[in-house]
């Protein structure tokens, strides 16, 4: 959770929503129309397996994780304006949270970052990449789990803690920077992929309203040296009750089979209905006395 960094899949996709908004390029009445492939040079992207097809909205491709609609809109977007919303949510460094060895791998690449590190120049394909968080991009699931804890907040930044502090003012950062009718049609678009969307069948909750976002990325499989395929990670990220956010969640589950599929609605979302359905049951439980605590009586000698 705190050392392990991965690529975070169709999760990023909404920081790539949220620059797009930002930035004015995306509105929450964008529309693409997609045949289900996205040419970028000689490179063809794709949607994954039985998405929409046709006319897709803002809502919808947040909903369903149209590929397509993102490296449209992440182009026009650019992988600077995408690397500063990244980095707007902290997703570049650590958390800061009292645990030992806290990792520092994470990634936020831009051409800058490519030219320096690889000695190569970005290409658009590497936009296409980024904007549905794969490529060079790395995250923990911590930061993930604090993302999505600012974005329930409308804020930018979560600093998380083990510690119990009686009185604790609540956290306070930098407001995300939407206009109100933006920022409710991401949250209904995350709402969308639980009730019809991409975790419609692993995620729901009764008598609980989920806002949330599935991923699948992949990753080389190197083993004595030598490439062993793909492995493909599983991701769902969330937040509950919508109307009154109390509790985030990020689940990664890392495939162990090389070129085995490993979808986020699948895999990742029964993980997180599961901490939803124990906190919801937790939540619910009528308050009870406290257990007294008794002193025994010792003898005298």
């Amino acid at each position: 959770a705190i050392y392990g960094a991965y690529p975070p899949g169709s999760t990023f996709k909404l920081i790539t929503a949220l620059a797009g908004l930002r930035t004015g390029i995306l509105t929450p009445e964008s529309i693409y129309e997609t045949n289900g492939a996205f040419s970028v040079g000689r490179r063809v992207f794709r949607d994954h397996a039985g998405c929409r097809t046709g006319e897709i909205d803002f809502r919808t491709a947040i909903e369903q994780s149209v590929n397509t609609y993102f490296f449209n809109f992440g182009l026009q977007i650019g992988a600077e304006n995408l690397a500063a919303e990244a980095r707007r949510f902290h997703l570049h460094e650590k958390t800061g949270i009292e645990l030992p060895n806290e990792g520092s791998r994470m990634i936020v690449p831009d051409a800058a970052w490519k030219k320096k590190t690889k000695g190569e120049p970005w290409y658009p394909g590497d936009t296409a990449n980024f904007s549905i968080g794969q490529g060079d991009l790395q995250v923990t699931p911590l930061q993930m789990a604090c993302f999505l804890a600012s974005l329930a907040r409308g804020q930018t930044q979560t600093t998380p803690t083990l510690l119990h502090q009686a009185g604790r003012p609540p956290q306070r950062s930098e407001p995300i920077g939407l206009p109100a009718e933006q920022y409710q049609a991401l949250i209904e678009g995350m709402e969308r992929v639980i009730t019809a969307g991409t975790a419609r069948k692993f995620c729901a909750v009764p008598g609980l309203r989920i806002a949330g976002k599935t991923g699948t990325a992949q990753r080389e499989n190197w083993k004595d040296g030598k490439r062993q395929g793909m492995l493909e990670i599983a991701w769902f990220v969330g937040f509950a009750p919508v109307e009154h956010p109390e509790i985030a969640i990020a689940v990664m589950v890392e495939g162990d089979t090389p070129d085995e599929s490993y979808a986020g609605g699948a895999y990742a979302a029964p993980v997180a209905r599961a901490i939803f359905q124990k906190w919801l049951e937790k939540k619910n439980q009528p308050a009870t006395a406290p257990v007294p605590i008794f002193k025994p009586v010792l003898p005298r000698s």
